[in-house]
């Protein structure tokens, strides 16, 4: 009785199992007979950047009106390419695609966030991303971000701002003010000399803050502070040029 039993089972999971395959090619069959009826571009600027737009991702997916999604067959596109030719992009960090039972192709775009708008000594002008990527310029759009000046730029990967040891330093200092609620709004302009010693210029105040290396960055910007804080209020706002963060425990103030 049990052998008749297993018997049974078995057939009624190959007949399962046959009946799932006959499905699955089923549908594969009519994938193959489906086309892209819609595309939906969805960009986000969730940190208002605007350095791509829908248009310039369809021109990335429709490089010189070859290889054009909308009517094309759904058993032809590969999904994982559309990903990969959209974040080939220098603004883009992400890119999703997914089509729906309808054959609507979504697609979902995360820009790079710039931090800082590096010039050279040349009047060439790019940006740093988060992780330290160097971006171009771009033709849409400006970003409202911490400029930082070269004297001379040795020292500057030309993909990664990370990929030499200065430059993970002054990395670091960039997205220790970017990050910090009162630096960022307060620090104007970095100004990076040949020597790699770095010169802050304020928003408010106007004195030039001698900052040195990028080395003991929370240290000197609690000195700061305390120059704000402590010093300034009782001398006068303008009584001041120039003050120094560079010596161990000092406060150098000069007029």
């Amino acid at each position: 009785m049990k052998s008749i039993k297993n018997i049974l089972s078995s057939s009624k999971y190959g007949l399962a199992l046959f009946g799932l395959m006959i499905l699955i090619g089923f549908g594969n069959a009519r994938l193959k007979e489906r086309f892209i009826t819609d595309i939906t571009i969805n960009v986000d600027n969730q940190f208002e950047n605007y350095f791509i737009d829908q248009s310039d991702v369809m021109e990335l997916l429709n490089q010189e009106g070859q290889d054009y999604l909308l009517n094309s067959n759904l058993g032809a596109l590969n999904l994982k390419e559309v990903e990969e030719r959209i974040e080939n992009h220098q603004f883009v960090d992400d890119a999703q695609a997914f089509v729906d039972i309808h054959g609507a192709l979504s697609i979902e775009v995360k820009q790079n966030r710039p931090i800082a708008r590096i010039v050279n000594g040349k009047g060439e002008d790019y940006y740093v991303s988060t992780d330290g990527e160097i971006l171009p310029e771009s033709s849409h759009y400006t970003a409202r971000v911490l400029l930082v000046m070269l004297e001379n730029e040795y020292w500057i990967d030309e993909y990664n701002i990370r990929d030499s040891e200065e430059g993970e330093e002054i990395f670091k200092m960039i997205q220790y003010i970017v990050d910090h609620k009162f630096w960022n709004p307060q620090i104007a302009m970095m100004v990076i000399k040949k020597n790699l010693e770095i010169e802050l210029q304020p928003q408010v105040t106007k004195q030039i803050v001698e900052f040195g290396k990028a080395e003991d960055v929370e240290k000197k910007f609690r000195k700061l502070m305390a120059f704000y804080k402590s010093i300034l209020p009782y001398k006068g706002w303008n009584t001041y040029e120039r003050v120094s963060l560079k010596f161990k425990d000092q406060i150098v103030c000069k007029k």
